[in-house]
C-alpha cells in the first residue's frame, strides 16, 4: 500500500465525485406536499378557533365595566344538575340489576357444584361404610372359625384325657 492511496481514504470525496455517485438531493418543503385530509381539517378548526378568539378579544374590548352583567340562571343550573344525578342514579341502578342477576347465576352455580360435591361425598362414604361393614363381617366369621376350632380341640384332649391316653 503506498501514501497517496491512504491519504485519498481518509479525505472525504471530492464534490465532483459525490454527485457522481449519489443523485441531488434537495430538502422538499411543507408547501411542495399535500397534507392529508385529517391534517387539512386540524388546520381548518384551528383557524376557526383563533377567528373566535380575535372576535372574543374584541367583544371584551366593547364592553364597559360599568355595564351590569347578565344574571346568571341559577334554575337551569339546578334542573341540569339534576338531571345529570338521575342518569347516573340510572346507570347505577342498572349496574345493580346487572350486578343481582350476576350474583342469582353465581349463588346457582355455586349451590349446584355444592349439591354435586355432597352426593360425591355421601356416595363415597357409604362405599367406604359397605367395606369396613363387609370386612367386620369376614372377621367375625374368621373369630368365629377359630373359637370352633379351638372347642373342637379341647373337645379331642378332653376325650384322650377321659380315655387314658393322656399322662
Amino acid at each position: 500500500m503506498d501514501n497517496k492511496s491512504a491519504a485519498n481514504k481518509s479525505e472525504p470525496p471530492s464534490h465532483h465525485d459525490a454527485e457522481a455517485i449519489q443523485p441531488s438531493l434537495r430538502r422538499v418543503s411543507s408547501e411542495d406536499t399535500e397534507r392529508p385530509p385529517s391534517a387539512q381539517q386540524l388546520d381548518r378548526d384551528r383557524g376557526e378557533q383563533a377567528d373566535a378568539s380575535d372576535s372574543d378579544g374584541l367583544e371584551d374590548d366593547e364592553n364597559d365595566p360599568a355595564d351590569k352583567i347578565a344574571d346568571f340562571d341559577w334554575d337551569d343550573l339546578h334542573e341540569r344538575y339534576h338531571q345529570a344525578v338521575d342518569k347516573c342514579h340510572g346507570q347505577e341502578t342498572e349496574l345493580m340489576q346487572e350486578w343481582e342477576t350476576l350474583m342469582t347465576f353465581f349463588r346457582t352455580w355455586a349451590q349446584s357444584g355444592h349439591q354435586h360435591e355432597t352426593d360425591r361425598t355421601y356416595s363415597r362414604l357409604r362405599t367406604r361404610m359397605t367395606y369396613v361393614q363387609h370386612s367386620e363381617a369376614n372377621l367375625e366369621k374368621t373369630r368365629n372359625h377359630y373359637i370352633s376350632v379351638v372347642r373342637a380341640f379341647e373337645s379331642a384332649l378332653n376325650l384322650l384325657r377321659a380315655n387314658g391316653l393322656s399322662g
